[in-house]
């Protein structure tokens, strides 16, 4: 009998951003659902939040060539009035050379316990619905004994728009920053999963990444911010902008359909030929509709898995990012 193939070990990222890209939008392909196509930029650029360590980033690798890749990024949250510090974990790819190998899931569980040793106290996950991980998730739980539970489920509202000439970007200034922080504080007591932010972090998603969109109004004691980021989608690629942040603070009507324009403008002004923004409940969405955004097919399941003695529950309605 020859010898038993030997399982390469799992590891840690090593920063080859281009091929972790292609194997991603190889991999992601073949999905039932229609996935973005993150390119090595955007990804390089999703490490610079602050906090992010690609030591929360377990792969494995078969000689040179990265096969299977997760990664977390930290997040404060208010859950039901505690701070709770949790890992988003995205981007959970197995090349198609050793896909349904079991290598998805050793990175995955692999995440799960850095996540635990680093003193995180649970995780979020995101699975498309139709798709295999979704599937999975339930016997996952019951296999590693752990308490995660569905919390919410996110629908999408989409709007095409006309690409525009492209043009730079407006600088986020110092001093909106600390207007969204002061917006998202203010996200009330009734959302029971929110998310709370540093000045670092706020300048990190209004400045600081790659594609970002970031417009505001604020006018006298009127304000009101709105976030997001550019994307690509499709097997011929074509620039898609995905709203975040929907921080309408105290402005009326017609001012919230004057920022949602500038939103749109700008998104045009990247190229973008369609604008999508997920459903969260946090925030009123009469705006989008009244513009002509429309509900998509898409639904995006949302999993919570904690270890800090709390116990996960269906939500009414969450506020933090999407991907």
């Amino acid at each position: 009998m020859g010898e038993r193939a030997t399982r390469p070990a799992i590891t840690t990222f090593r920063g080859d951003w281009v091929q972790l890209a292609r194997m991603m939008q190889q991999s992601w392909a073949t999905n039932q659902e229609k996935s973005l196509r993150y390119t090595d930029e955007f990804l390089r650029s999703a490490f610079t939040y602050p906090g992010c360590s690609l030591e929360l980033a377990p792969a494995v690798y078969s000689g040179n060539d990265l096969v299977a890749f997760v990664a977390g990024f930290p997040r404060n949250v208010r859950l039901y009035g505690h701070s709770v510090t949790l890992i988003l974990n995205s981007f959970l790819t197995a090349s198609l050379e050793v896909r349904r190998s079991g290598y998805g899931l050793m990175v995955w569980r692999s995440l799960i316990d850095r996540a635990r040793a680093a003193g995180y106290e649970g995780t979020i996950n995101f699975c498309v619905e139709g798709d295999e991980m979704n599937a999975m998730m339930p016997a996952l739980a019951r296999l590693f004994q752990l308490n995660t539970q569905r919390i919410y489920s996110i629908e999408y509202l989409n709007r095409f728009v006309r690409p525009a000439a492209m043009r730079a970007p407006t600088t986020t200034s110092s001093a909106e920053i600390e207007i969204f922080c002061e917006l998202a504080a203010a996200i009330p007591d009734s959302v029971p999963l929110a998310r709370t932010w540093t000045y670092a972090e706020a300048e990190w998603q209004c400045r600081g990444r790659s594609g970002v969109i970031a417009v505001s109004l604020l006018e006298r004691d009127r304000r009101g911010m709105l976030t997001g980021y550019v994307a690509e989608a499709g097997a011929q690629p074509a620039r898609v902008a995905i709203m975040e942040d929907l921080l309408w603070g105290n402005l009326d009507t017609a001012e919230r359909a004057t920022l949602l324009r500038r939103f749109l403008e700008a998104a045009a002004a990247y190229g973008c030929q369609s604008v999508s923004c997920p459903v969260l409940g946090y925030s009123s969405t009469e705006t989008l509709t009244a513009a002509g955004f429309r509900r998509s097919k898409r639904i995006l399941h949302t999993y919570l898995t904690l270890w800090n003695g709390q116990d996960p529950v269906p939500l009414s309605s969450i506020y933090v990012d999407v991907f």
